[in-house]
């Protein structure tokens, strides 16, 4: 007989990957985490040689909850001699070239990873999750652990005129791009879409044409990374935030919304520093930015995109022209596809989405000891950090322990916050 899992991850992405890192060291407990991937990726299309992670490198996969681990982001550090180069840069946040090399590294020391392996098809027999995964391997668990990350969002407006040159920012496409003598918009004014208008004004993939950024908000907004806003990133804001009337947590998220989805202040500052250095140089190409527009339709015109906008300050109607459209439009939440032979037992909130409890267990029909904990699903119930990095390793110990039933990582037990609801 195979063996018997007790937990099986779907997917291997830095949330997934803080579990199994912190899994290897539980010897009471038995893994396989899985990823079609042929090794460790995060966004490699959005790999600009300087962009920065918007969180500090100790908020890791592991040390908040075992400092002590050897897969941190300081032992990974030593291993390559740079702890002391490192200290020399004066940096609190890394690189996201150097978060992906540091995921890889742990990636390749686990014995718990497998890649190259996508899971085709989940079911559920005899209090038993059956996994099949690459090629008709099955496995079996008593307990699954989700965690294959969101999807981008395409707009309804935009879906029909996807293509080589109409395209999501998570797109291979971007990693390809010829933008010499184009017509270019980007659809999107959050951190993705700034960088994406900053390198096109560079010239990263070629001088283009004309330039425009479309957003809905009324100006770039900054990230509001100040003291107190940072305390909505600890374990015990999201306890509190946890325990609050489901009908009031939609409006606190939206109004801590620019404190995970603005643009860095320096990144701001660069930008603007570019655009202004134009006006001395003299550059010819239009770089315009289109704020306060919401996309309400785009259309393929032959080689060419006619992009309907409507102005929300002046009630009026807008056309644009583009040859290439860049969508830096975001994420969505949804369950993999191998999942859908449990998706209908799993029980849903008024809003439609999975309800999560508070040790990220998901509720559904089946065995209440066979559990499905899913990571990155409960921003509407945990609160903004569930899809950030600065929980992870946090929310992964909360996971670990409640499968262990007992409190073997006591770093849980954070300090509490100042700011309660």
């Amino acid at each position: 007989m195979s063996q018997v899992f007790d937990l099986v991850g779907l997917g291997l992405g830095p949330f997934n990957l803080s579990v199994a890192a912190l899994a290897t060291g539980l010897r009471s407990l038995s893994t396989l985490f899985l990823e079609k991937n042929p090794r460790f990726q995060w966004h490699e299309e959005l790999m600009f040689p300087e962009a920065d992670m918007q969180t500090t490198y100790l908020k890791d996969l592991v040390t908040p909850v075992d400092p002590t681990n050897p897969h941190s982001f300081l032992n990974y550090l030593v291993a390559h001699g740079r702890f002391y180069s490192f200290l020399n840069t004066n940096r609190q946040v890394i690189t996201r070239r150097e978060f992906q090399h540091y995921c890889r590294w742990v990636s390749e020391q686990l014995h718990n990873a497998v890649f190259g392996s996508e899971v085709r098809d989940v079911a559920f027999h005899r209090g038993l999750f059956q996994i099949r995964y690459g090629n008709d391997r099955v496995a079996s668990a008593r307990s699954l652990c989700i965690g294959t990350g969101h999807v981008p969002y395409i707009p309804p407006g935009a879906k029909d005129a996807l293509g080589p040159d109409c395209f999501h920012a998570k797109s291979p496409e971007l990693r390809r791009l010829d933008l010499r003598d184009k017509r270019v918009v980007v659809i999107g004014g959050g951190q993705t879409g700034a960088e994406i208008f900053k390198h096109a004004i560079d010239s990263y993939w070629g001088p283009c044409r004309s330039l425009t950024l479309v957003s809905r908000r009324m100006t770039l907004e900054a990230l509001d990374d100040s003291a107190f806003v940072n305390d909505y990133f600890t374990p015990s804001y999201t306890r509190n935030f946890f325990g609050l009337d489901p009908t009031v947590k939609s409006s606190v998220i939206e109004r801590q919304k620019l404190a995970g989805d603005g643009i860095t202040s320096a990144y701001l500052q660069q930008l603007y520093k570019a655009l202004y250095l134009r006006t001395i140089e003299g550059n010819p190409m239009k770089a315009e930015l289109l704020c306060g527009r919401e996309l309400t339709h785009l259309q393929r015109l032959g080689s060419e995109f006619r992009i309907d906008l409507g102005n929300k300050l002046r009630s009026t109607a807008e056309e644009i022209r583009a040859d290439v459209v860049i969508l830096a439009t975001g994420f969505r939440s949804m369950l993999p596809r191998c999942l859908g032979a449990l998706e209908s037992s799993m029980q849903l909130d008024d809003g439609q989405r999975i309800q999560i409890s508070e040790n990220y267990r998901v509720a559904w029909s089946h065995d209440p000891a066979a559990r499905i904990y899913a990571v990155n699903f409960g921003r509407h119930s945990h609160g903004i950090a569930e899809p950030q990095i600065s929980l992870m390793a946090w929310r992964s110990a909360r996971i670990l322990n409640d499968l262990l039933e007992e409190e073997h990582f006591r770093g849980v037990r954070a300090e509490p916050a100042f700011i309660h609801h």
